[in-house]
């Protein structure tokens, strides 16, 4: 009886630890080498700012632009929800930030206006096209105009009309674009890549990690 009672309790402490384990394997997030590093871009409020600006908070980036139909939304949309399952300090602590992929259009105060719908906190960077371009390539995403000729924003916009342009006459270009999530931790290394698709406890987890480290 003893015999077998030593049985379970192995297999029983095996089992916690493979599952522990496998826990912490699964939440192990090495540097992604090659993926990301220091830039320059211009926030929301026209201010030239370093991405080591934000060096001592996780990052969440992700690339865009404010005429994109359906997934930029989409994506702005799972971050505002992921963003409210973490704590006020939680918060304080993490950065949302979104990078156009078309700084023409996208000037910094359209661009602030376009993530205060989703969140007050959010922080979109512009800058010059050889700034983004840079920027692009640092992270290894991409982006490509889809054609020559340009369209009503009123034909594909979703949220937040730019201020100041007719309507009538206000076009703008197509682009397709990388959808990863770059979690990015308080030293300024990329960490993690994330989509939409992630649950979004398991990325608020990993950011929690990368928070206590």
């Amino acid at each position: 009886m003893l015999k077998h009672l030593n049985t379970i309790i192995c297999i029983l402490s095996l089992s916690f630890f493979s599952c522990h384990l496998f826990a912490e394997t699964e939440l192990s997030m090495p540097i992604l080498s090659g993926v990301g590093g220091d830039f320059t871009a211009v926030d929301g409020d026209g201010k030239t700012i370093e991405f080591s600006d934000y060096r001592g908070k996780v990052v969440v980036m992700a690339f865009g632009y404010t005429n994109c139909a359906d997934i930029c939304p989409f994506t702005l949309g799972y971050l505002k929800t992921l963003y409210s399952k973490l704590s006020l300090e939680e918060q304080q602590n993490t950065r949302i930030i979104f990078v156009t992929v078309d700084p023409e259009y996208d000037t910094p105060g359209h661009l602030k206006a376009f993530m205060a719908h989703f969140n007050d906190n959010f922080i979109g960077l512009s800058g010059t096209r050889e700034q983004i371009d840079y920027i692009v390539s640092l992270y290894q995403a991409e982006y490509s105009n889809l054609s020559t000729t340009t369209v009503l924003t009123d034909y594909v916009r979703r949220v937040n009309p730019k201020e100041g342009v007719d309507k009538k006459e206000d076009t703008t270009s197509l682009y397709t674009h990388s959808v990863a999530l770059y979690l990015i931790d308080k030293e300024g290394f990329t960490r993690s890549l994330e989509y939409t698709g992630t649950p979004k406890d398991e990325f608020v987890q990993k950011i929690r990690v990368l928070i206590d480290e």
